[in-house]
Parts: structure tokens; C-alpha cells; sequence
């Protein structure tokens, strides 16, 4: 385990000093920072505080928006399966399992990582304009109670999160929309790393886009709910989501450790993984 946690740490120290890495995060940023300037702006016309947890809840619960979210964790782990220059003297002193491992386990850093920054993000923007606590706010409950979606197209803000605002308190809610953007990016990061050390050059993106868009697709033409929201039901409905995408990576992470002993990973690294 100290071997895997020295990988580990060794590769964040040095992805973070990527501009590639950098990019990913400030994409994300940037993108979250346009819903929630559109959610304080609302609240604002409002003359009503914010719950501090909201903004980040109400900003990854915009459909076909906080999708795009995803971009910017692709680009900070775009270059799976890590292959560098010492790579080969790693897996001489460590071996290929404690390698994979290593490889596995920033994936899900990054996975906790990412998430984290977009709410750290939301929720220092919303200081000023808000308070902490249980209860949800009145702009929250507004937005919610919008059936109609009138405040839709003046606001550019949906959020069907009646049945959440009814279960749950405002900091469940926010613990629950980051374990499914946590479980999702860990999901789509594992594959990546899978597809990209098994098969080489492009085919860990292209499995992530038709993953991704594929749930898209799926969402809207079944009429699924998209968000964490949507399987909030009372009875516990919503824990079902988390728990098949961490099954899944769990499935993901199997399959590398029989794939990675059978691999050549310097052929994988040529292909441009």
C-alpha cells in the first residue's frame, strides 16, 4: 500500500504542474461560474439570501449544462495511462499490479479532487450573499416550485428539486450531488485509463463520448431524470445511482489488473495513450 500511495502522490505532483491539468480545472470553473452567476443574480432580483450549500446544487442540477463539466475532468486525465519517461524503471522496483494500482487510485483522486474545487468555487462566491445552515432558502424553494418553468428563459435556471428540498436538508443535498459527480467522473476516469492501456491510442475517448452522450441520449428520449434530484423519492431511491457507478468502476478496475499483465504497455504509450 506504501508503494501505491508514493505513486500516487509522486504523479499528483507532477500532473499538477501540466498546463493540460491546469486547463481542465479552470474549464470547469469557468463553466460553473456562468450558472452560478445566473442563480446569486436571481436571488439577488430576489432581495433574498442564499443557502451557502445551495449554489452548487442548484448549478450541477442543470441538465444538459452540468454535463459539459465532464470536459474539463476529460482534459485534466486526457493522457491515460500516465506512461513517462521513468515509467519502466517504476514497473522494474514496483511492479505491474502496484503500478496499476497507483494509476487507479490518482484516478480517483482527481475524480474527489475536481468535484471538490467546483464546490469549494460555489461556495466561496456565495459568501456574501448568503448563510449557512439546514434550511433550504426562498429563492431555492422559488426555483424549485417553478413548474411552469416561467423563471426558465428570464433566469436560464431549472430546478426540479421539490421531492430533494422535501427529504433532504440543504447540506445532504450538497453531499449527495457531489457523491454522483464523484462516482460518474470515477466511473468515465476508469474506463478511460482501461480502454486507453488495453487498446491504445484514441479508444478511451471514444468509449467516454459514447458513455457520456449515450446517457444523454438515453435521459432524453426514456425521460429520465438527469440529475440527483430526479431519484429522490423518499425511500432511498437515490443511493441506487452511486452505487452502479461505483460497482461499474469496481468492475473497470478488475478488469485492468488481469489486463495489465498482459499488456505492452511501452506499445500502448507509442499509440499515443
Amino acid at each position: 500500500m506504501r508503494k501505491i500511495m508514493i505513486l500516487t502522490k509522486g504523479l499528483l505532483c507532477q500532473e499538477i504542474k501540466s498546463v493540460r491539468v491546469l486547463m481542465g480545472y479552470l474549464l470547469g470553473l469557468t463553466l460553473l461560474a456562468m450558472w452560478v452567476n445566473d442563480f446569486l443574480g436571481y436571488a439577488g432580483e430576489l432581495g433574498e439570501p442564499v443557502n451557502l450549500w445551495e449554489a452548487f446544487v442548484v448549478a450541477a442540477h442543470q441538465d444538459v449544462p452540468a454535463r459539459c463539466l465532464v470536459l474539463g475532468y476529460l482534459l485534466v486525465i486526457a493522457d491515460a495511462p500516465f506512461v513517462r519517461g521513468n515509467t519502466y524503471i517504476t514497473l522494474y522496483r514496483s511492479g505491474r499490479r502496484v503500478w496499476n494500482l497507483g494509476m487507479l487510485l490518482y484516478i480517483l483522486c482527481q475524480a474527489f479532487l475536481y468535484p471538490l474545487s467546483l464546490a469549494a468555487f460555489c461556495t466561496a462566491v456565495s459568501a456574501p450573499y448568503g448563510f449557512w445552515g439546514r434550511i433550504w432558502s426562498s429563492p431555492a424553494y422559488v426555483l424549485a416550485a417553478d413548474a411552469a418553468k416561467a423563471l426558465a428563459g428570464r433566469y436560464h435556471l431549472v430546478f426540479d428539486g421539490m421531492a430533494m428540498m422535501k427529504y433532504m436538508t440543504a447540506p445532504q443535498a450538497f453531499g449527495m450531488t457531489f457523491l454522483y459527480l464523484f462516482c460518474y467522473l470515477a466511473f468515465i476516469g476508469i474506463l478511460l485509463y482501461v480502454c486507453n492501456l488495453v487498446l491504445g491510442g484514441f479508444w478511451g475517448l471514444v468509449a467516454v463520448a459514447a458513455v457520456h452522450l449515450g446517457g444523454a441520449a438515453l435521459s432524453f428520449l426514456a425521460r429520465l431524470p438527469q440529475t440527483p434530484a430526479g431519484y429522490v423519492d423518499g425511500a432511498g431511491g437515490h443511493w441506487r445511482y452511486p452505487f452502479v457507478f461505483l460497482a461499474l468502476s469496481f468492475l473497470m478496475a478488475a478488469v485492468s489488473l488481469a489486463a495489465v499483465r498482459r499488456v505492452d504497455i511501452r506499445a500502448k504509450s507509442k499509440g499515443g495513450a
